[in-house]
């Protein structure tokens, strides 16, 4: 497997609250993170930071996965341990009340891929001829979309279009999205709303098309959609290799 993960603050603004990290164990299972923090001043970026540190020493402490079960059940725990964590360091400070961050993570061992994620940071499969959101957005869009209230187009440009229902760290209980999916030859890519926003989903699979090294390809996703404005940070994360082609 080949694996790259990197941050970017963007064209727009002052600080980078994004993180993103790879790691691999004893077996190969491979761990991909992304963090988009949120909260003025710093707390963005403390958030953000204080879950991938968290999710990173659990994964390194953690032994090797033996089944389903306790992949998943590792997931959901740590998780729910960072939202804690968060919420009570963002009750600690008066420039820390009101931080929080998204989080999406992808755990490849062997053919499947272990998703978990709170927010609208993204994880996509992905080969030559398609790229596929595979989590659900938790933003209120998203449920207009859903309900029916507003169409996909109109929720592009709604003007309420960055508020989350869901996120670490904020004053309410959250429900991690957990899947398992087989990867029948697909690869990774686990990004924030910086990339998506700014790029169309042809411009990002025409990156990931290219025969190149994957951490190569993770610059140009970053440099093109710095090229389309830039408008906010961008982490992405690829993971490419994890699973044998039919």
């Amino acid at each position: 497997m080949e694996y790259f993960a990197a941050t970017d603050i963007g064209r727009v603004r002052e600080k980078n609250q994004d993180q993103a990290v790879t790691a691999i164990n004893l077996k190969d299972q491979v761990l991909g993170l992304v963090c988009d923090g949120m909260g003025g001043h710093k707390a963005g970026e403390i958030a953000s930071h204080v879950v991938e540190n968290h999710v990173l020493t659990c994964f390194r402490a953690n032994p090797p996965f033996l089944d389903d079960e306790e992949v998943e059940n590792w997931l959901i725990d740590t998780v729910l341990e960072a939202h804690q964590i968060v919420k009570r360091m963002a009750n600690m400070d008066e420039d820390t009340k009101g931080m929080g961050t998204t989080v999406a993570i992808a755990v490849v061992i062997e053919d499947d891929v272990y998703l978990c994620h709170v927010g609208d940071s993204r994880i996509y499969l992905y080969d030559c001829h398609c790229l596929k959101q595979v989590t659900k957005d938790h933003t209120l869009v998203n449920e207009l979309i859903e309900r029916g209230a507003i169409s996909i187009e109109e929720g592009k440009n709604h003007r309420q279009k960055n508020v989350l229902m869901q996120a670490i760290g904020v004053d309410m209980d959250i429900v991690p999205e957990m899947k398992k999916v087989s990867l029948k030859g697909r690869n990774i890519l686990i990004c924030s709303d910086g990339l998506y926003n700014n790029l169309t989903d042809q411009d990002i699979l025409q990156i990931l098309c290219q025969k190149d090294k994957v951490e190569n390809k993770v610059k140009a996703l970053i440099n093109e959609a710095n090229a389309h404005g830039g408008s906010d940070n961008i982490a992405v994360v690829l993971i490419e290799g994890g699973g044998d082609d039919e």
